[in-house]
This record gives structure tokens, sequence and C-alpha cells, in this order.
């Protein structure tokens, strides 16, 4: 078997025994996982259960206590790795839209590629207004953020992250602080990535989000992934009884 075909069945990310400690607080308790190619990992749990945490750690946004972190077969944990360069191939899409409130919304889109990726402005700008096209805004790129609603904010912010053609898209509760008539114009953009098969992981509390677009559903309590599994499998049948009782509540 040829280098390259070991590494198409390699997984994207391989988490291993991921550890965060603040403080005298363990937050991430020695987590391992998988997350191939295509994937959409949905990652649910009560607030305060490590979630943000463990997506932050993925991009080094968070420095991890222990553990190792392969991307793209390189282990974005260790000092000499170039983490700025992986995370470029990482989009990031947080619950705060973070978007420059002096840019117009596509300078806003083109600042990245232009400056770290060294596009040129007609190719960044060319490349934005294809994406923003397939959100619905692109009459809106000589706009400012605070002319735009939360929701086609949270779009551009998207959009934004997409921009830089990463490998994965980290979402951090992408709708959280959204309105509810908001909500569902962002989902659909993600369910559109979804099923184009961009890698994704999503930390959710959309469960219907979860059940529907999701490859697998992952249960985190108290730092430590207690179940995963297929969405319908995740939902209808649930093993563990923390995940039960959460559920219970929820759904």
């Amino acid at each position: 078997m040829n280098d390259k075909t070991m590494n198409e069945k390699m997984p994207l990310i391989q988490v291993k025994n991921l550890y965060k400690k603040f403080d005298q607080k363990d937050v991430l308790k020695n987590i391992s996982v998988d997350i191939n190619e295509g994937d959409v990992v949905c990652v649910i749990g009560p607030s305060g259960s490590g979630k943000s945490t463990f997506l932050r750690c993925l991009n080094r946004l968070e420095e991890p206590t222990g553990g190792h972190i392969l991307f793209d077969g390189a282990d974005i944990c260790d000092p000499k790795t170039d983490i700025d360069l992986h995370r470029q191939k990482m989009g990031m899409v947080f619950q705060q839209f973070n978007l420059f409130p002096h840019m117009t919304i596509l300078k806003n889109l083109t600042v990245a590629p232009m400056s770290l990726q060294k596009k040129s402005q007609e190719e960044a700008e060319g490349y934005a207004m294809q994406l923003l096209e397939r959100v619905g805004l692109q009459n809106r790129a000589a706009d400012y953020p605070s002319q735009l609603s939360g929701g086609q904010q949270q779009r551009i912010a998207i959009v934004r992250a997409l921009c830089m053609k990463p490998e994965v898209m980290l979402f951090d509760e992408p709708t959280s602080a959204l309105d509810p008539e908001m909500v569902g114009e962002v989902l659909n953009v993600m369910r559109d990535l979804a099923a184009q098969k961009m890698t994704m992981v999503v930390v959710t509390h959309e469960m219907g989000f979860a059940r529907e677009v999701a490859s697998r559903v992952m249960f985190l309590d108290d730092g430590d992934f207690l179940e995963e599994n297929a969405p319908q499998e995740f939902f209808e049948n649930p093993q563990n009884e923390r995940l039960r009782s959460f559920l219970s509540k929820v759904l």
C-alpha cells in the first residue's frame, strides 16, 4: 500500500488523550476521537461540560494541558508546528459574529485571503462574491455589518471562514446569539455545507439540526464523551443514563 492510499484512510483530525485543566478544574478528561473527511460531527451537552473548550482546542485557540491533536497528519500541539498555517485550513465560526465594523462586507471577506494567502484583490473579491451569492447576500457586499440583521451577519461570518477555502469548519453554537426567526437562515447555510461534504464539527443546542444533518452526534458531560452514535440511534435509543436524562429535558 502506498503512502497516498494510507493517507486517504487516515482521519482528517485525530484527538488523542486530550486533557485541559483550568486552575484546579479538569475541563477535558483525556478524550480521544477521530474525525474523518466529510464527517458532520455535532457535539451536544449541558452548559459548562467542556464543549466550547474542546472545539477551541482543535485549532489551539485554547492550549491543551496534555494530549495530542493530529490534523492532516501533523501534531498541532507540537511547539514546532506552524499553527498559523494550520489555522488557515480550519474555518471557525463563533457565537458572536466578530466582523470588522469599519469595513464593508466585501472587505471583511477579502482581507484575510489577501494578507495571509497573498491572493490578488481580483481573485479574492471574485471568490467572495461567489460565496455571497450562495448564501443570498450578494447585494450586500458594499454594506457595513451594522446594516445587516444578526442572521445576515452570521451568514457573512460563515462566508468569511469559507473564503480561506478551509478543509474543516468549526462552529461554536453559531445560532445561540440569534433571534429565533433568524436561526433557520443560518442553519440552512450549514445544511448546504454538509450536503457539499464539508467536514464540520458543530457545538450546538439545535437538536433538530443534529438529528437531520449530523453523521455522528457526541454527548459531552463533565469533560468526557459519554456516548456517540449515528443520529437516529443516538436520539431514539440512548444507552447512557446521563444522556437519557439530558435528552428528556431538551427534546
